[in-house]
């Protein structure tokens, strides 16, 4: 009887004991690289509302702006080093040390958010974007959609030819694409170019289609170019892979789960930020123009260049291209 009894106390104990450990509350900083009325700091937010309610409050995510406790262009390498556990913003900035990003940014691969998914779960590319970050230590948890992002400019843009020896600010991955179209790319800080259009110091830029209002845009382009050449463009959440394997695997899927969530809202999102763009576009008077079929398909032979270029890169930078050739030689065969 007594043998019993304290096999009994001893069960209750453990269950008491795994209760506990399971209750253990884990905070979590990440960091921003864009301001939290942007819609990546919006994104930001309800990952960090999905992940709190998934694990009942025990995972806690604290997000610092930009910034805040690193410099964004530090980001990267403070992850790795665990000053910050996780980071949603564009990988663009780290393209030297992670050079398949690019490959997210090649024009015209897709052409809306459902494409851009086929292409993340049927295709391949979340399991090569995560083989390729797991050797700086980090994990690729899910793209975050920025909406579609373009040519916006301060002439009209009907052929090709229209972009010859145009200055168009464009950094990193956007400037080659600039160069194949024929136009002069203009390195010049995000938060610059307002002045630089106004000015005439370059003649369009490069960037998200939302920005036409709520930067203003309208106040110093004329022309929006559509079809854009990200549709949409597409930013990144990772974290440092040891800090997330040190998690309960419970709270490791609820924060997976979290951040494909995060993508489907985006992409839900998306066509909603691109219409709001385009209705500012028609109050404000910025021409929208809509490229001709045929001159779109010039546009797509003139960047196939890069698309080489960027298959040159990394083993698996070639795999992603392949498997979006692949993707898109399956959609044009149905």
């Amino acid at each position: 009887m007594k043998v019993k009894l304290v096999l009994s106390i001893v069960a209750v104990i453990i269950v008491f004991m795994i209760g506990v450990a399971s209750a253990k509350e884990y905070q979590l900083r990440i960091q921003c690289a864009y301001p939290e009325n942007a819609y990546v700091g919006e994104t930001t937010k309800f990952i960090k509302e999905r992940v709190e309610a998934l694990t009942n409050g025990n995972v806690k995510l604290k997000i610092f702006w930009p910034d805040q406790l690193v410099k964004t262009n530090e980001a990267f390498d403070a992850l790795k080093k665990e000053v910050i556990d996780g980071y949603t913003g564009s990988l663009l900035y780290f393209a030297g040390a992670v050079p398949e990003v690019n490959c997210e940014w090649l024009p015209f691969g897709w052409f809306s958010p459902g494409e851009a998914e086929e292409l993340y779960t049927k295709f391949g590319w979340l399991e090569l974007m995560r083989k390729a970050l797991d050797k700086h230590g980090a994990f690729y948890v899910s793209p975050i959609s920025v909406a579609s992002m373009g040519l916006l400019t301060k002439f009209p843009v009907q052929k090709l030819e229209d972009l010859k020896g145009k200055k168009i600010r464009a950094v990193g991955m956007e400037a080659m694409i600039m160069q194949a179209l024929g136009a002069a790319p203009v390195s010049i800080a995000g938060a610059e170019q307002y002045m630089a259009l106004k000015l005439g110091t370059v003649d369009g830029t490069d960037y998200p289609f939302y920005t036409i209002g709520n930067y203003k845009f309208y106040e110093v382009v004329s022309h929006i170019i559509r079809p854009a050449l990200h549709s949409p463009g597409i930013v990144e959440f990772v974290m440092n892979k040891k800090i997330l394997e040190s998690l309960p695997k419970e709270y490791q899927e609820a924060i997976l789960k979290a951040g494909w969530e995060g993508w489907k809202r985006s992409a839900e999102l998306t066509p909603k930020w691109d219409e709001e763009a385009y209705r500012i576009c028609k109050e404000k008077n910025v021409t929208i123009v809509d490229l001709d079929p045929k001159e779109l398909e010039r546009f797509k032979q003139a960047v196939m260049p890069v698309w080489d270029d960027q298959a040159k890169k990394s083993e698996i930078s070639a795999e992603m291209v392949k498997k979006l050739r692949e993707y898109l030689q399956s959609k044009s065969s149905k």
